[in-house]
């Protein structure tokens, strides 16, 4: 029994140690970490830098062979040059559109500017548009809106720093007055949605399929087109149907009276 006991001691201190040594170094490395926050990440990734660079060249292609470097190579250059092309195209329409912006008055001194639509029907709801120009741009909420050929189609109803909504005069419920035809009748055109519109005049007014319908202010603007009269013997008013010569589907432009 004696010799068992002596036999015992060295295996228990030798795992005495093992503990004591284990909780010195948790000890040191909570410590450096308490005092030295960035010691531990930094000596991990001083540690994992070598695999992660050779994962890096691997996934990377550089430890590929020098024939399949060169072949890349080629293929960027040509790619390159293909961008080259296209950037010089790009420069010469951005000069196109400068120009063209010039000419139909997106300029400071002109009291319309062009503007870009960014939504329209359908996919902006209740015959509304979303123009790229706003109250930076002179754009504010008495601003009338004309598509491309001089036509009014609506005003500016919110204006934001850079954006601008439209409300396109052919919304359920909108109203403008108009003259019909070649007598000049006045009218209320009232929106039906979707570019059309509709007005009340007597019966007895001369008006044809395909009249122009023009704004009452002293340059004419064209309103619409007459597309069918309606009219009842019964009823002394007939009813005008007509729509803009403009597809508000197909609206990129627009132009806005500052």
């Amino acid at each position: 029994m004696t010799y068992l006991a002596r036999h015992r001691r060295p295996g228990e201190k030798r795992a005495r140690t093992i503990v004591i040594a284990c909780g010195v170094v948790i000890a040191v490395i909570a410590l450096l970490q308490f005092l030295l926050p960035h010691f531990m990440p930094g000596l991990w990734t001083s540690f994992a830098r070598p695999f992660w660079r050779a994962e890096f060249s691997v996934s990377s292609g550089a430890l590929q062979s020098p024939e399949q470097l060169m072949n890349e190579n080629e293929m960027l250059e040509r790619q390159i040059a293909d961008d080259q092309v296209r950037l010089q195209s790009v420069n010469a329409l951005e000069s196109q559109v400068q120009e063209f912006e010039t000419l139909l008055g997106r300029t400071a001194t002109s009291s319309r500017v062009l503007a870009a639509v960014l939504k329209r029907p359908p996919y902006s709801p209740y015959d509304e548009l979303v123009i790229d120009l706003g109250h930076d741009n002179g754009v504010s909420s008495t601003s009338l809106v004309y598509a491309p050929g001089n036509v009014l189609i609506g005003r500016i109803t919110d204006a934001l720093s850079q954006t601008s909504k439209v409300m396109l005069f052919s919304s359920p419920g909108e109203q403008y007055q108009v003259l019909i035809g070649n007598a000049h009748t006045p009218a209320t055109a009232v929106g039906r949605g979707g570019g059309q519109y509709q007005a009340q005049v007597s019966r007895d007014v001369k008006v044809s399929e395909g009249d122009y319908i023009v704004d009452p202010s002293l340059n004419d603007h064209v309103f619409g087109i007459v597309t069918s009269v309606v009219s009842d013997a019964s009823d002394p008013f007939a009813t005008v149907l007509f729509a803009p010569p403009v597809n508000i589907y197909q609206l990129r432009w627009v132009l806005i009276q500052k």
